[in-house]
């Protein structure tokens, strides 16, 4: 335990790097002002695409700054209320700002050693201590993980807490008991008070519920695991009321006016009286999800070319080129290898991450990093922690080869830190911005190293296209809108320089950035990779020759 203690201490080091040195992300923008104001009004209106859980965890230690926030004004249910809802939040706190994000963070950084811890007690149960130390070994230092791992948003929560639902679930199978099924009942709806892609867990719990009935080949017991698994439904959808405070639970189904096709179809085969056992504000939250999904909301970026109707091969190539080169080579090498006993319960790794990868790649238009598949990581971790016990039954030179495989894994960390979010593997060969964008790369966190960049070069102004909703005025950024007729120096996203139709922060309020309006800086010299997905060019005097 003493070697898992130093492993999660390296990622909490890691972690707290990318935290202090990252601006707020377009999503934290919004996400921690919303938790911090369901925290001091008890509601669950304002940006209800996410459940709270997560948003409430990070909103927590804000209580010690008593940060200014708005409770009175009216909630509006438009797709920019919550941007908007967070500039005011700015606004109101600009001394205190990159604190509040500072602190806001933490919570993550916790849940991401949950994460770890989870997977090291799973790969070691399966296969042994060395093999929990191998998984541990890798996702300390992955950097996807650590990308999302100190970022006040949900996406390293509902991967956690997927993986404790899964491993919950796979242990009351294996031995039931009635404190074992209560335990999964929680986990399940702490995943579902994560975040909405937690539904997928419902029809998985049932898939591999018949898989283990089946293969007990008749077993008396079969009934009682099925009632089994009703009843951690059900103690899912009490944890799932009970974070909302059960408000509207119950409520009649002809009493809600859905918009997605979806809930509209469910809402017109049933019965309108028909009480409903979610809360409103959930329902109102998953309305908007699926309405954002029928339609899509932004274009999706691959290899340099912008769609709005997406690739079914868009988080294929995420995995590809977002994952360490090691790990890549275990989820390979991984089906291939045969220990000398089966190993029970390896179904509930591999098939999970196989259908999470599935969905989002064959029925979600949301196609914006590899976040929304971050579950899928740990848990193709944990199983390819069955090559360690077979290796280490192996010659010297395959045993030699995969200790050396194993600690390049730690240059991936180490290289990737404090820029993870923007990490590609050598696959990418430096060009990670022609193949993949949005939080992938650019998610607005680069003001900093900007800010950086001007004291190092003695820079009084700077031209500035920032894709994000920050002042650069907070971190002492003086700025202009870049203009192809004004030379000098312009730092650009990298979301912007590819022509991401989208928004910035201008005179106080959210400005729309139209389609392309920053391509016409690829013209000219770049200057600098400040990371953080910031680009430097030198725009030069109109007439002066080409470089």
């Amino acid at each position: 335990m003493a070697a898992a203690g130093l492993l999660l201490a390296a990622f909490v080091i890691l972690c707290l790097q990318g935290l202090r040195r990252d601006a707020p992300t377009v999503d934290e923008f919004a996400h921690l002002p919303a938790g911090y104001w369901t925290l001091k009004t008890g509601r669950f209106d304002l940006f209800p695409l996410n459940p709270p859980l997560v948003k409430v965890l990070t909103a927590l230690p804000l209580l010690a700054l008593d940060p200014a926030i708005d409770t009175t004004s009216p909630v509006e249910n438009t797709g920019w209320f919550p941007w908007r809802f967070g500039t005011d939040f700015m606004e109101r706190n600009r001394p205190i700002y990159d604190r509040i994000f500072q602190l806001g963070r933490l919570p993550v950084v916790a849940l991401g050693m949950l994460l770890c811890l989870l997977c090291f007690l799973w790969a070691r149960a399966l296969y042994g201590d060395e093999a929990g130390l191998a998984a541990l070994f890798v996702l300390a230092f992955c950097p996807p993980l650590l990308a999302h791992a100190h970022l006040a948003t949900t996406d390293v929560g509902f991967a956690a807490f997927t993986v404790l639902a899964l491993w919950t679930f796979q242990r009351y199978l294996a031995t039931p008991s009635p404190a074992r099924l209560a335990v999964a009942g929680a986990a399940l709806g702490l995943a579902q008070l994560s975040k909405m892609s937690a539904l997928l867990l419902y029809p998985l719990f049932v898939v591999l519920a018949v898989i283990v009935l089946v293969r007990r080949e008749g077993d008396r017991r079969s009934a009682r695991t099925l009632g089994a698994v009703a009843a951690i439904f059900l103690l899912s959808l009490l944890v799932l009321d009970a974070g909302y405070l059960f408000q509207g639970v119950g409520g009649a189904l002809g009493a809600y006016r859905f918009e997605s096709r979806a809930l509209r179809a469910v809402a017109a085969a049933l019965p309108g009286a028909l009480p409903v056992p979610f809360p409103a504000p959930y329902l109102q939250g998953l309305d908007a999800l699926q309405l954002i999904n029928d339609g899509g909301e932004f274009p999706e970026y691959l290899f340099g070319r912008w769609s709005r109707d997406g690739s079914p091969f868009y988080y294929l190539v995420s995995l590809l080129f977002k994952t360490p080169l090691p790990l890549l080579l275990a989820f390979v090498a991984a089906p291939f290898v045969r220990g000398r006993e089966r190993v029970q319960g390896e179904v509930f790794l591999w098939l999970p991450a196989l259908a999470l990868l599935a969905w989002f790649s064959l029925f979600s238009s949301v196609h914006y990093g590899i976040r929304y598949i971050l579950p899928v990581l740990p848990l193709l971790t944990i199983w390819s922690a069955r090559l360690v016990p077979w290796l280490l039954s192996r010659g010297r030179a395959l045993r030699a080869a995969g200790g050396a495989l194993l600690l390049s894994s730690l240059g991936s960390g180490l290289l990737a830190a404090p820029d993870s979010i923007a990490s590609f593997n050598l696959l990418a060969a430096g060009r990670g911005d022609e193949i993949l964008l949005d939080s992938n790369l650019d998610w607005g966190q680069g003001l900093k190293r900007v800010r950086a960049y001007m004291d190092r070069e003695g820079i009084d102004e700077i031209g500035l296209a920032y894709f994000g909703h920050v002042d650069p005025a907070l971190y002492g950024i003086r700025w202009h809108v870049p203009d192809p007729r004004r030379p000098g120096l312009v730092a650009v996203s990298a979301n912007f320089l590819h022509g991401y139709p989208y928004a910035t922060y201008a005179e106080g309020r959210i400005v729309p950035v139209p389609p392309g309006a920053f391509t016409w800086l690829g013209r000219f010299p770049r200057v600098a990779e400040l990371g953080g997905g910031m680009f430097v060019y030198e725009v030069e005097p109109v007439g002066a020759a080409p470089r």
